[in-house]
């Protein structure tokens, strides 16, 4: 093929052999023009360059916004949880102004707390505002708060070797921080290996800015927090990217357990052997209510009176539950932090923990990066302006934290509520008929929902019509298979008139199904 060159360009091109700017291996040297049997001038055929020639050309006529390449990558990418939360948003429940709109048991959230903390936070005392918090603050957060962040995981985590203010930087969300570490600790193209179903922010929080990329790992079929040591060795010799690093979310999202700590120390000892960096997200590892409630028994009292003894309650409490295939044989729901272990590399193994899930905090946007190596942390302090807090929130946290005896009863109090939410929700299912992996931490279970008889995301679909929002197993990551799929997280962190009349509206949709 050859391109057309019209007669009154003819001279043009002749003088100027790049009018448009092309890169030189795309000019033709020296042309000749010969005629057609139409009069039309013609350059000889360039097969390999005349696509890219009409694409420049197109490009010279193109107006209009442009965007980078990885701009318009990251617009082509389906975010799954998008699709429900759009609906959501556009019609969101609410018990006066719109009482038939959708309830969010989605979106990790948990809202029992909101007197207590909105109490705290407009107390004069905890929000002095000064001419000083008008001003810019460090970086990594204040010395003043990353040492009562330090204090307070000393105090609750019991790591081996006690936190300073050096272990620690502050950003705004943990997911902010995750991209912050996929900078620091990868390059870009590099992949994670991540025991799944995951939580899938993981994905997005790496791969949108850092473009470091997530390897999922299976459980074992029996055990949805077993993870060996082939299936890490699979995933390994899988990859399609050169794997630097291993992801772990303890407790686990989405099954709202806490890993073993013989668990934890296989990721760690595999990570070293292979020379991987290992990630510890530990964002929910205050509210492992089943251990902490457990720990704080009041004299006089049993576990059991923590439970919900509700009229509902009492009338379900002889149902049993449903086992499932991934049960597992830990029924400890004992929390280990990752930092409380012997661990093999521990300069190559780091945290996260923020204040959006153990303190109720999401809209304030606080997270926590945690490591014991003065050159990872001195790389994110060149980095971490791009993640700062306000001073003011910076200073709202200090005189929260410092006062140790409200936030350790804030702690077990909270604690103590989401154990007793959990009962009341898993009472409910079991009265129902409805199968789920029981719990320990974090304020969601994983339940089963084969029984609707419906693809994953049309029973999703049918879901959000019926007014609940819930989060499918697609957006964990989950493995496209009968036995994977259909699984759904459903947050309890809800006041208990907004979790009975989401759970009526769940049975009403699975009966509508079934019939």
């Amino acid at each position: 093929m050859s391109l057309p060159v019209s007669n009154n360009k003819r001279d043009y091109m002749h003088i100027n052999e790049n009018p448009f700017g092309f890169h030189e291996d795309m000019i033709v040297k020296k042309a000749k023009y010969t005629n057609d049997d139409h009069g039309t001038f013609r350059i000889p055929s360039i097969e390999r360059n005349n696509k890219r020639i009409r694409r420049s050309l197109a490009a010279v006529k193109k107006s209009g916004p442009k965007l980078s390449r990885r701009a318009l990558e990251i617009q082509k990418e389906d975010f799954f949880l998008g699709k429900g939360m759009n609906i959501v948003r556009n019609n969101k429940y609410h018990p006066k102004n719109n009482p038939n709109g959708i309830i969010n048991l989605g979106t990790a959230e948990n809202r029992m707390n909101n007197v207590e903390l909105l109490s705290k936070i407009n107390d004069p005392k905890t929000s002095n505002i000064t001419p000083e918090h008008l001003l810019y603050g460090p970086n990594p957060g204040s010395d003043k708060l990353r040492e009562e962040i330090a204090d307070l995981l000393n105090r609750h985590f019991h790591p081996k070797i006690l936190l300073n203010k050096e272990n620690i930087c502050v950003g705004n969300g943990c997911g902010p921080l995750i991209n912050l570490c996929g900078e620091v600790l990868f390059d870009q193209g590099d992949a994670v290996l991540v025991p799944g179903p995951f939580y899938g922010g993981f994905d997005t929080d790496l791969k949108y800015g850092a473009r470091v990329y997530t390897v999922p790992v299976e459980h074992a079929e029996d055990d949805c927090l077993k993870v060996t040591e082939e299936a890490l060795e699979t995933a390994l010799r899988n990859a399609t990217r050169p794997v630097k690093g291993i992801i772990i979310a303890n407790p686990n999202n989405p099954f709202g357990r806490s890993y073993s700590a013989e668990q934890l120390l296989l990721f760690c000892n595999f990570a070293k052997s292979h020379d991987l960096i290992v990630v510890c997200d530990e964002i929910y590892g205050l509210s492992s209510w089943k251990s902490i409630v457990s720990k704080n028994i009041e004299i006089g009292k049993t576990l059991e009176d923590y439970k919900c003894h509700c009229e509902k309650c009492m009338k379900y409490k002889d149902f049993k539950r449903i086992s499932t295939k991934m049960d597992g044989k830990n029924t400890s729901y004992k929390h280990t932090p990752i930092f409380s272990l012997d661990l093999p590399d521990i300069e190559n193994t780091h945290a996260l923990w923020g204040f959006s899930k153990d303190f109720c905090l999401n809209g304030l946007r606080i997270g926590v990066t945690i490591s014991y190596s003065k050159v990872v942390m001195t790389a994110m302090q060149k980095i971490c302006f791009l993640t700062c807090i306000p001073t003011s929130i910076d200073n709202i946290l200090v005189n929260m934290l410092s006062n140790h005896e409200w936030t350790d009863n804030f702690i077990i109090n909270n604690n103590r509520k989401l154990f007793k939410s959990y009962s009341h929700l898993t009472n409910s299912l079991k009265a129902h008929d409805v199968p789920f992996i029981t719990g320990g931490s974090g304020f969601f279970i994983y339940i089963d929902l084969h029984q609707a008889g419906l693809n994953e995301y049309d029973l999703w679909m049918k879901l959000l019509e019926g007014g609940l929002y819930i989060s499918p197993s697609q957006a964990f990551f989950s493995k496209d298979t009968e036995e994977e799929r259909n699984w759904f997280r459903i947050c309890f962190a809800v006041e208990q008139t907004d979790l009975d009349l989401s759970l009526e509206r769940l049975y009403k949709v699975l009966k509508s199904a079934k019939n």
